[in-house]
């Protein structure tokens, strides 16, 4: 039985959008949007790293470093058609470059999970707890989290380490 599930990541997706959807725009709001989002994101990169073939220990041993893990997938390798008909093996760090769009404002999920090296509050804790955020809006990290989602589930059967 996996240890990490995507069916957990949705969820936490819902979650997160019930509480943006509440209309709440308090800290406290935005922090549990975030930080569910960006478990989402942490569950999600695991589940595929586990279903490549990563030992259980490599994945808990990167903790909660979504930028860490993102590396990791870029190990990784996805079967994607490359021409008509031509399906080869190319590297899953592909998903780096996923866009996502809020406000009319256009992001990358690369750019968002490495958003802590550009000064964003370190997940989890600085999203959970401390006098300031500094971070993505909710928004933005929940359209990062159900694209990732998104692509786990589209790559789901075609993920391995080469």
């Amino acid at each position: 039985m996996p240890v990490y599930s995507l069916d957990f990541s949705e969820n936490l997706i819902r979650a997160a959008q019930a509480v943006n959807d509440n209309g709440d725009d308090s800290v406290d709001a935005m922090r549990t949007v975030l930080y569910l989002s960006l478990l989402s994101c942490e569950i999600s990169l695991k589940a595929l790293l586990e279903k490549a073939g990563m030992p259980i220990t490599e994945i808990r041993n990167r903790s909660h470093n979504l930028e860490r893990l993102l590396m990791d997938l870029g190990r990784c390798e996805v079967e994607e058609e490359v021409a008509n008909g031509v399906r080869k093996w190319v590297p899953a760090m592909r998903i780096r470059s996923k866009v996502i769009t809020i406000n009319e404002a256009q992001l990358t999920i690369g750019d968002f999970l490495e958003g802590e090296s550009q000064g964003a509050s370190r997940y989890p804790n600085e999203v959970r707890y401390g006098e300031h955020l500094y971070h993505y809006p909710p928004e933005a990290s929940l359209n990062a989290a159900s694209t990732i989602l998104h692509w786990a589930r589209e790559k789901w059967d075609i993920i391995r380490f080469p």
